[in-house]
């Protein structure tokens, strides 16, 4: 009798009828091999078994705290948009010249206070076109004035608010106001102007 060729005898090996697959002998594997061939899917819950002190939620309190703190993240999240500065202005402490009396001097310093009340929604107007060309967190105008029977021209004695510009509108805002002042001969005024931006 002939051998017979190998590559026969692998093909006889693989065609040989092979035996039921076997059971396992664990119970709780049964369910899963049942589960698998009917396609169905099990949820397998774990239980956080962490303690919420030691980490905690978003809700937690002191987690809310941290992200409404600015120390180290700067504005919060949860703030409110922080307002954009406010342009403001104001006369300083007026200087007198020429006045006989303290009387006349209140009188001119009074003036003086109205004259920039009067127009201050322009001069700030005039303030916030300077903003846009040159930023400048505060400057200053020291103005010149005469009066007499006939209240005088406002002059620019120091200071410059941005540029020329600045302080031509500022001149042109006063020099138009409709206050007229007191008739005090000789007396001349000296009126600081501040102009600054006001955090919100």
């Amino acid at each position: 009798m002939s051998a017979q060729p190998p590559a026969l005898a692998l093909l006889a090996v693989l065609l040989l009828p092979r035996g039921p697959t076997p059971q396992t002998s664990d119970p709780e594997e049964a369910p899963e091999a049942e589960d698998a061939r009917d396609g169905t899917v099990t949820e397998i819950v774990v239980k956080d078994e962490r303690p919420s002190w030691l980490f905690p939620g978003l809700d937690h309190p002191r987690v809310q705290a941290y992200f409404r703190s600015a120390s180290m993240l700067g504005p919060s999240l949860f703030d409110a948009a922080p307002l954009p500065p406010r342009p403001l202005v104001r006369a300083g402490s007026v200087r007198v010249h020429g006045a006989a009396d303290r009387q006349t001097k209140r009188l001119a310093r009074r003036f003086a206070r109205s004259l920039v009340a009067d127009v201050r929604p322009a001069l700030e107007a005039c303030y916030v076109d300077v903003l846009a060309r040159s930023p400048t967190d505060a400057a200053r105008l020291t103005l010149a004035l005469q009066l007499g029977a006939e209240r005088g021209p406002v002059h620019l004695a120091a200071g410059q608010l941005g540029d020329v510009y600045g302080n031509a509108c500022v001149l042109g805002v006063l020099e138009f106001a409709e206050r007229e002042g007191p008739a005090l001969e000789g007396v001349a005024l000296e009126i600081p102007v501040w102009f600054w931006l006001q955090s919100q």
